[in-house]
């Protein structure tokens, strides 16, 4: 189960030193927190690998939030969502 906080746990790891001047939760959204696309895609493929799952390219590039991609991650895992 992918979860708000391992994904906020991933964001402070790319964020480093940054991190501690945002208050992450399942709102925050991935471009105000100062991410790179770069940034994003590789939190993307991390929660990827991490769960055995691979999310449509096109839903995946649509995710905003940390909870649009948390929810994402559950309905492709649950199989509600194509791969």
């Amino acid at each position: 189960m992918v979860t708000v906080e391992e994904v906020c746990d991933l964001i402070s790891k790319k964020l480093g030193s940054k991190a501690g001047k945002f208050e992450l939760g399942e709102s925050t959204a991935f471009d105000e927190v100062g991410l790179s696309s770069l940034q994003i895609a590789d939190i993307v493929y991390t929660i990827e690998d991490d769960h055995d799952i691979e999310f449509d390219p096109s839903k995946a590039a649509s995710v905003k939030t940390v909870g649009d991609l948390v929810r994402l991650a559950e309905a492709t895992k649950s199989g509600s969502v194509e791969a």
